[in-house]
C-alpha cells in the first residue's frame, strides 16, 4: 500500500512538543494521538453507553475491576466509538503506519513516552476482565454465524439437507454427436461438476454435503444425433417404464445438451461459474443455460399465463447455476405444477448474498 504523506504542520509540530517535553499533552492531545474522539465525544459515548465518563470507567477499573461489565471493557480497551456489531469500529490506534518513516518514528516516540503506569494498569485490569466474557462472545458468534448462514441459503437448501437423500439428480440427455463434440461433451460435464461445487459448496454452505450425494445420469448415444423433443421424450418414458432410471433420479424432468450448448462460450473457454456481484447482469440473462423437459407434457392443454413462458410447449430453459435448486421442487414439493416450480426457481436467488460466505472461509 501506497505511504500516504506527511503530517501536517500542526500535527508534527504537536508531537515535537510532547517529544521535547511529555508533561505539557493535555486530554484532547493525547485523544488526538490514539484517534479517540475528542474528551467531551468520548464522555458523551460512555454515558450513553454505561452511565460514566471515560475517567469514571478508568477509576472504577482500578479500584474494582471485577465488577466491570463487557461493555465497560469494550470501551477502555477498544475505546469510546467501539460497537460490538462492527468489528471495524472503535479507534483507529495504528493510523500512523502508513506515513513516511521519519514521521512513524516521531509518532511511536510521543507515543512512548505517553505511556503511563496508570494507563497501563487500566488496560491490563480491564483487557483481564474482558477474558472472563470470552465464553459468551464464542457463543454469540456462532449464533450471529447460524443467523446470517441461514437468512443466505434459501428454503430448499434446508429442506434438501434434512431429506437426508443417498442421491438425487436429473437424466441429461447429449443431442450432438458431430466432429468434435466428444471434448466438448466431457467439457461440459466438468463444467456442470464445477458449477454444482461452486453453488453447494460456496453459495450455499449448509449444502456443501449435497454435493457429494449429486448424481446426474449422463446419455451418450449416437443414435440421438440431433434428436428433437419427442424423441427424447419417448426415450424417457420407454426408460422410465423399464426402471432404467436410477432410484432419487427425477422422473419427472430431464435435460437437454444440444450443438448451442457444446459450442456456448463457457463451455469452450473452460469459465468456471461465480456468484453474481453487485451491478452485474443476473445469471439467468448471462450464464450457460440447459433446457429442461415435461417428458409428461400435454401439447393440447393451455399454455402457462407467465410472459417468460407465452409459447411454452412443455419445456423451459434454466440456467445452470439454477438446475440445483430446480431439483427440489421435484424431490420435495412434488404437489407443485410446472408452471408454479418455474415461477419460484426463476424469481429465487441464483447468485451469493455476496458477502456473507466471506465472512466464514
Amino acid at each position: 500500500m501506497q505511504r500516504s504523506t506527511r503530517m501536517m504542520d500542526e500535527q508534527k509540530a504537536m508531537h515535537q512538543r510532547i517529544v521535547a517535553n511529555p508533561t505539557t499533552v493535555t486530554r484532547a492531545e493525547r485523544n488526538q494521538i490514539y484517534r479517540h474522539p475528542t474528551p467531551e465525544e468520548e464522555d458523551r459515548l460512555c454515558r450513553d453507553k454505561v452511565g460514566l465518563t471515560m475517567p469514571e470507567l478508568k477509576g472504577k477499573a482500578i479500584a474494582n475491576s471485577d465488577t466491570l461489565t463487557e461493555t465497560e471493557c469494550d470501551l477502555i480497551v477498544y475505546g469510546a466509538g467501539y460497537d460490538r456489531g462492527d468489528p471495524g469500529s472503535g479507534s483507529n490506534s495504528f493510523w500512523f503506519i502508513y506515513l513516511p518513516p521519519d514521521d512513524i518514528q516521531l509518532v511511536q516516540k510521543a507515543r512512548e513516552l505517553l505511556v503511563s503506569d496508570y494507563e497501563n494498569e487500566v488496560f491490563n485490569r480491564a483487557y483481564k476482565r474482558s477474558r472472563h466474557f470470552d465464553p459468551v462472545r464464542r457463543e454469540r458468534k456462532a449464533q450471529q454465524k447460524q443467523d446470517l448462514l441461514k437468512a443466505a441459503r434459501p428454503q430448499w437448501v434446508h429442506d434438501m439437507y434434512d431429506a437426508k437423500l443417498p442421491k438425487w439428480g436429473f437424466i441429461i440427455f447429449r443431442t450432438a454427436y458431430g466432429e468434435g463434440t466428444d471434448a466438448k461433451w466431457q467439457g461440459f460435464q466438468f463444467t456442470y461438476d464445477m458449477t454444482m461445487i461452486t453453488v453447494l459448496c460456496k453459495c450455499w454452505r449448509r449444502a456443501a454435503n449435497l454435493s457429494s450425494t449429486h448424481r446426474p445420469v449422463f446419455i451418450s448415444d449416437s443414435s440421438l444425433d440431433k434428436a428433437d423433443v419427442d424423441l427424447l421424450r419417448r426415450q424417457f418414458k420407454i426408460m422410465r417404464a423399464q426402471n432404467q432410471i436410477p432410484d432419487r433420479i427425477a422422473t419427472d424432468c430431464f435435460l437437454i445438451v444440444d450443438e448451442a450448448v457444446l459450442n456456448h462460450r463457457v463451455i469452450s473457454s473452460k469459465i468456471i461459474y461465480t456468484p453474481k456481484a453487485p451491478g452485474d447482469l443476473d445469471p439467468w440473462q448471462s450464464t450457460l443455460s440447459l433446457r429442461a423437459v415435461d417428458p409428461d407434457h400435454d401439447a393440447s392443454a393451455p399454455a402457462p399465463s407467465e410472459a417468460d413462458l407465452s409459447e411454452y410447449e412443455g419445456e423451459i430453459t434454466i440456467p445452470l447455476p439454477r438446475v440445483f435448486d430446480w431439483l427440489y421442487y421435484y424431490f420435495l414439493v412434488k404437489s407443485e405444477d410446472w408452471e408454479t416450480r418455474y415461477k419460484a426457481t426463476r424469481k429465487g436467488l441464483a447468485e451469493l448474498l455476496v458477502g456473507i460466505y466471506l465472512i466464514f472461509d
